[in-house]
């Protein structure tokens, strides 16, 4: 690749229905950071309600820049070898039209207990990416054989 690859943002998000402990659901969503990043992050909340009228509280992360590629080699490297290849594999289900958009699902449960997963449920932790410099899929591909290869 010749021209410079870079994140311009990365954003996550979750939620949590009325039979869920909030805190633990946010603590999920902390757990996909550095443990540097966790106590300065703060996390957007917002209250909807559901189909049949229940609570449903959707909290929202956002980074931009080095912390965005912070977070993001963080995620990768806490993968184990065989997500990792996962992403790799289904890496043309997880990239948007505009090739600069990377989309990753990671399981909620196991997130809580500080273990990242790649999933592709509902019950999950979205994060979204946005790099600059990638125009095709084998762009997005090398970039992350290239942060897996750090790890």
């Amino acid at each position: 690749m010749d021209r410079v690859i870079s994140v311009k943002l990365l954003r996550a998000s979750t939620f949590t229905h009325a039979t869920e402990d909030p805190g633990r659901v946010r603590q999920a969503l902390l757990n996909i950071l550095p443990q540097g990043l966790r106590n300065s992050k703060k996390l957007a909340e917002e209250v909807v309600k559901g189909h049949h009228g229940n609570e449903i509280r959707i909290y929202k992360l956002e980074l931009h820049g080095d912390e965005a590629l912070e977070v993001l080699k963080y995620v990768i490297c806490s993968l184990d070898e065989s997500d990792r290849r996962v992403l790799l594999l289904s890496i043309s289900d997880r990239v948007g039209d505009v090739k600069s958009h990377l989309y990753i699902r990671l399981g909620k449960q196991e997130a809580y207990m500080g273990k990242l997963t790649v999933r592709d449920g509902s019950d999950v932790v979205k994060v979204s990416v946005t790099i600059d410099g990638c125009r095709s899929l084998d762009d997005v591909s090398t970039f992350l054989k290239e942060l897996i290869r750090v790890c």
